[in-house]
């Protein structure tokens, strides 16, 4: 009993302890930082009654597309007579499959390759007929179809020879995407991901670096193509996403014990605090108390009442005779609790609620 007794006297006092360092720590700071993950809603929202996806590579070429067999190798002009499409459209299946989020719940995604087509004149994207888009999710059991209608890989090599040998590449890509719902017959997404790549890698033999260290045409091929699949993943898929937020612990002892039960996964009891000291008299600390609830709320993802006690904070501040320095923080996060607020909505979209 008395070592239970002991043990209880222990815990208090280490407590008593972390509670004296907050407040030494904190003595000479206005604002802490709080570190929390949260959902990023995906830009492109998909119904949430869609629980199945094919990947369709529509395998098509165009005249132009010769060009894309062509690369430079320090400004001298070289072509390559290989064929990578298959591996391109492959690892991008691979790199979108792989990279999907959880929450879609697609367990299977058949990859789906239509036979090659070749267009001549300008390069134009007509979509599917919607009779094709309904065999192929029949054929396959997918409520929608993600559509690699296009892709196009360059690259340039470029040697510099000092005392060590640079290898530097450059890379550009192109693909066209859409997203076929043959339900609403309705396209979900249609856009062009674009975007250029650098490596750059040396070795004192000239040889090592153009046969082993710099990349081949066809691992770039399947690199890069690997790449574009997992950026559209990334467009449809809610991400993890770290989020720092700066908030008040100056002006009152008891913004103090609010930041430990803060920092010790006790966010109500900071609450409390933080609803006291919002009835306070000075302006100040009132305003910063209700800046504090609203980040509060917001890690409740309770958007309404963290919008309140913003409002509630801007108008504390404004009341006062001068305008301070820290209402520039303020500012900040109104903006950003306002962009949480529309991730928020995103999300009851995504999920059906």
């Amino acid at each position: 009993m008395t070592k239970h007794i002991f043990f209880r006297f222990k815990c208090r006092v280490i407590n008593y302890l972390l509670i004296f360092l907050i407040f030494i720590l904190s003595s000479c700071q206005t604002t802490a930082l709080f570190q929390f993950e949260s959902l990023k809603a995906p830009k492109i929202i998909i119904p949430p009654d869609v629980k199945t996806f094919g990947f369709v590579d529509r395998n098509t070429s165009f005249d132009i597309d010769s060009v894309s067999n062509y690369y430079k190798m320090n400004d001298i002009i070289t072509i390559d007579s290989s064929n990578y499409d298959s591996i391109r459209s492959l690892n991008c299946y691979l790199g979108l499959r792989e990279n999907l989020s959880e929450y879609l719940g697609a367990d299977s995604i058949p990859f789906i390759k239509l036979p090659h087509k070749h267009f001549t004149g300008d390069r134009v994207y007509k979509p599917m007929e919607w009779t094709q888009v309904d065999s192929i999710c029949e054929s396959t059991g997918s409520d929608v179809l993600v559509c690699l209608e296009d892709i196009l890989i360059f690259n340039e090599y470029k040697i510099i020879s000092e005392e060590e040998n640079w290898g530097i590449t450059d890379i550009k890509y192109y693909s066209v995407w859409r997203i076929y719902d043959p339900l609403l017959q309705k396209l979900h997404d249609e856009r062009i991901l674009m975007d250029s790549l650098y490596s750059e890698v040396s070795s004192s033999s000239y040889q090592r670096l153009v046969e082993e260290k710099m990349p081949g045409r066809k691992e770039i091929s399947a690199e890069v193509a690997y790449e574009i699949g997992r950026k559209y993943a990334n467009l449809i898929s809610p991400q993890w996403t770290n989020i720092t937020r700066e908030y008040f612990i100056g002006g009152d002892q008891d913004f103090i014990l609010a930041r430990y039960y803060l920092e010790n996964d006790n966010l109500e009891q900071s609450i409390a605090i933080w609803e006291k000291l919002v009835e306070s008299n000075d302006l100040k600390i009132s305003a910063r108390a209700a800046y504090n609830l609203a980040m509060a709320y917001e890690l409740k993802n309770d958007f309404e009442q963290a919008n309140h006690w913003m409002r509630k904070s801007v108008t504390q501040y404004r009341k006062m005779k001068k305008e301070p320095s820290e209402f520039k923080k303020v500012k900040k996060y109104f903006k950003q609790l306002t962009q949480r607020t529309q991730n928020n909505f995103l999300l009851d979209k995504f999920f059906g609620e």
